[in-house]
């Protein structure tokens, strides 16, 4: 199994993740659920070469979400970096 590697860009994360985090969601548990997706291989992959991943989840207050991720593969031997491109989150 090779090793798995999640990269935030600090674009991302200053923008969206950090408008997000009341929300519930952070870096750790965005790139502790892309990781355990891609070992399942739980994603879709797009006509742009990413890999979509799809995370629903419950604000604070209890307002279900659904928050897309694209993601870029890149392998090196054995290791497997997945870099975080774009995220959407939006109300079920």
């Amino acid at each position: 199994m090779p090793l798995i590697m999640v990269r935030i860009p600090k674009r991302i994360a200053k923008q969206w993740v950090l408008r997000h985090e009341k929300d519930g969601l952070d870096e750790y548990k965005i790139s502790i659920f892309l990781k355990l997706q891609y070992e399942l291989q739980n994603y879709e992959s797009t006509p742009e070469h990413m890999l979509l991943f799809t995370m629903h989840f419950q604000k604070r207050g209890g307002q279900p979400m659904k928050a897309s991720f694209w993601v870029r593969e890149r392998k090196i031997n054995d290791v497997v970096e997945l870099i975080l491109i774009r995220a959407h989150a939006e109300r079920l």
